[in-house]
């Protein structure tokens, strides 16, 4: 190993030279500025390499542009010399190869065009190929489990996407190859948000996330003409320097929401959109559902659980998938708003149960008029079974963990005054189980890990849904497995349709037009069930304001 290091410092490419590890280097500046290294033998040869400085500066990794000159000079005294580069007739095909090599190294190194073709050309290739692989699709057909009935048979009608079915790259088909790959290399989508943080009756805030502007387009909050500064003015009557109190902004943001909601019509479907563990309005999925959305003309916002999404956590309270009172709170809030509008809903993952559970509990007096649940866990405790077997799911529950630690980090001072709460345990969670035993089961009043989980599954709520709610799973999902699919509840409840693709993992679904990179395939299927409801919403309230003003004329009449 010695050897080869001096070989790989001293000697051009193309020159081998072999040194016995007790012979001696000696080092000593020439007067040009290169270097000479001088190795003695036992019998009596010597060789002498010269180096430039630049040359020698090369070999250290440093970067030059300057044409490296090299020099070498070889004196052989002894018959049984080792530093012969070459032996008998084969000496001068060997001296022009290295030579040439010499030659081809210099101009790589020294020539900024060289490298910039060799990476044009080799990025070029490796597109090239992935194309080629990512080309090949894989179609199935998605299965759907749902009630006979007129209602559902129309809404499956107007999914035209299932008609198409679920065409799945090749490559991807593995659940753990479409999960990594959609996680980390799934394309971005630019978007400004304008948060509003919301209080909660107990105290606490929840974040929601207004996106002003999708893909750099440009709004008229950004303009800077005298007329827009003159009208931010305006909002504060007081608009002097302020000296002796902090000046608020908070009337300048109620007016920008206020100018961001007047760009929408008055009944514009608004939809809210919650992430899964530990997200928020940074996740790929989320933002990739929410273009779509902003390009059919919806009002969307993004909905952020308490302390997640870089949101203050004002309580010592997280949130769980058992609580379900934020999540009532945003729904009623956006319905005060809106009143003339549908109010849709997506959630994915833990958002997804959290969604289906609120909507289990309301029943017939939900305010959400349609939902759409997103790998949803459904039963808990099945998948927390399965995140405790094999190398994958070991991984997925650790990033997880994680993932959580870090969201709690920067909130842990207020937990301290808790007697269940033990630091020591959060510093040591590894799985979501480990977080779930130090806080969540603590704050929330749980006996025991396994309680929570069994409480908290959306499994025991979906039968009590009394609006139209889309399910959609991938029967590979390593996270929420397909056993944990309660299917006789959803078989008694004529409200809920579910589809089940043949691959997908957990939040990947490299299908589809925009697949692997773009938006995930169950996206376009939401839509067109939004669109649906949103012409049953239309239809029904023209028959509710029809109705008052058939009966007007028998009273009058009596």
């Amino acid at each position: 190993r010695r050897r080869r290091r001096l070989q790989k410092r001293f000697v051009p490419f193309g020159v081998h030279r072999k040194r016995h590890p007790r012979r001696k280097e000696g080092r000593h500046m020439r007067p040009g500025g290169g270097v000479v290294v001088s190795v003695g033998r036992s019998g009596g040869g010597k060789s002498t390499t010269f180096f430039s400085a630049s040359t020698a500066n090369r070999h250290r990794g440093w970067s030059t542009r300057k044409t490296a000159q090299t020099t070498t000079t070889t004196t052989t005294q002894a018959p049984n010399s080792r530093m012969s580069f070459a032996r008998g007739g084969a000496s001068a095909a060997s001296t022009s190869t290295s030579a040439s090599f010499e030659v081809a190294r210099q101009m790589f190194q020294t020539s900024e065009p060289a490298r910039a073709a060799l990476f044009v050309t080799s990025g070029a290739l490796l597109v090239a190929v992935m194309n080629k692989m990512f080309a090949h699709k894989t179609t199935s057909e998605v299965s759907v489990s749902c009630q006979n009935t007129e209602k559902n048979a129309n809404a499956l009608k107007m999914l035209k996407t299932l008609q198409v079915g679920y065409d799945a790259i090749t490559v991807l088909r593995n659940p753990h190859a479409s999960t990594v790959i959609a996680t980390f290399f799934r394309k971005d989508v630019e978007v400004e948000y304008q948060r509003e943080l919301l209080p909660m009756p107990c105290g606490g805030v929840v974040a929601l996330d207004w996106p002003l502007s999708v893909d750099d387009e440009t709004h008229k909050y950004r303009e800077r003409t005298p007329e827009m500064l003159e009208k931010t003015r305006n909002l504060d009557p007081n608009f002097e320097p302020h000296r002796k109190s902090i000046p608020s902004q908070t009337p300048k943001i109620d007016g920008v929401l206020e100018e961001h909601y007047k760009t929408f019509p008055e009944n514009a479907p608004t939809l809210v959109l919650m992430s899964g563990i530990a997200g928020g309005s940074h996740d790929k999925y989320l933002k990739h559902m929410l273009r779509r959305a902003v390009m059919k003309g919806y009002r969307v916002v993004a909905f952020n659980a308490r302390g997640t999404s870089e949101s203050p956590l004002m309580t010592p309270q997280f949130y769980s998938a058992s609580f379900t009172g934020d999540t009532r709170a945003v729904m009623k809030e956006m319905k005060r708003r809106f009143p003339n509008a549908p109010l849709f809903a997506v959630g994915w993952s833990l958002g997804a149960n959290i969604l289906t559970n609120t909507l289990g509990e309301d029943g017939e007096h939900a305010v959400v008029d349609a939902a759409c649940s997103m790998c949803n866990p459904f039963d808990l405790n099945r998948c927390d079974e399965n995140l405790q077997k094999g190398f994958w799911g070991k991984l997925y529950s650790k990033s997880m963990a994680n993932n959580m630690r870090k969201l709690f980090e920067p909130h842990k001072h207020l937990f301290q005054g808790l007697r269940e709460y033990e630091p020591a345990l959060v510093r040591k969670a590894r799985t979501v189980r480990d977080f779930d035993e130090a806080i969540t089961r603590v704050t929330f009043g749980f006996s025991s890990v396994d309680a929570y989980y069994e409480a908290s599954g959306s499994k025991r709520k979906i039968a009590d849904v009394r609006v139209p709610l889309l399910c959609i799973q991938a029967k590979d999902d390593p996270i929420a497995s397909i056993e944990a699919i309660p299917r006789k509840e959803i078989a008694s409840n004529e409200n809920v349709i579910l589809l089940e693709t043949e691959s997908g993992g957990h939040l990947g679904w490299t299908a589809g037009k925009e697949a692997p990179w773009g938006a995930p395939w169950p996206d376009q299927v939401a839509m067109e069930f939004f669109e649906v409801q949103a012409l049953e919403w239309k239809t029904k309230r023209k028959a509710n304001t029809a109705e008052p003003s058939k009966k007007a004329p028998a009273e009058v009449a009596a």
